[in-house]
């Protein structure tokens, strides 16, 4: 295990993934160094059975590119497909909506944040409904306010 102190991976503000300063651009390598990231109380990691490699973060390496509805229950569902090639059902009440308009939501049981592309975001907005000046997501028989 490498020391606590130590990042050999960085993520920039704009979601880019360094590997002591060389940019991580291959698709598959990118994908399993981000199906390898955990982070817990000392800060995040690009973590295997062998090493526990420090990442600092300044942005999220984390995008939402899709959403597929799903069936459950009777109620519709959507579910996140995310650049790591994870799949999480979208919990609609942690959205988060940035001063620049970027829709964020929680992944990985909340550890991590995602940022929605272009596409998921459009998606995302099929849903939207306005009422007297507010606007809500309506998915099913169920609302989650915007704010």
């Amino acid at each position: 295990m490498e020391g606590k102190d130590r990042k050999d991976f960085r993520v920039d503000e704009k979601g880019r993934f360094y590997w002591r300063g060389q940019e991580v651009n291959h698709p598959l390598v990118k994908r399993y160094l981000l199906s390898l990231m955990d982070r817990d109380e000392y800060g995040v990691w690009v973590r295997n059975r062998w090493q526990k490699l420090g990442v600092e973060m300044e942005g999220t390496p984390f995008y939402v590119e899709a959403l597929r509805e799903e069936m459950k229950g009777g109620d519709v569902q959507l579910k996140a497909i995310i650049n790591d090639g994870t799949q999480e059902i979208l919990d609609l009440s942690n959205l988060r909506i940035a001063p620049d308009n970027k829709v964020y939501c929680k992944i990985k049981g909340g550890k991590f944040e995602a940022l929605f592309t272009l596409s998921a975001y459009w998606q995302l907005m099929r849903y939207l409904v306005e009422e007297e000046g507010r606007y809500y997501l309506e998915l099913g028989s169920r609302r989650y306010p915007l704010k």
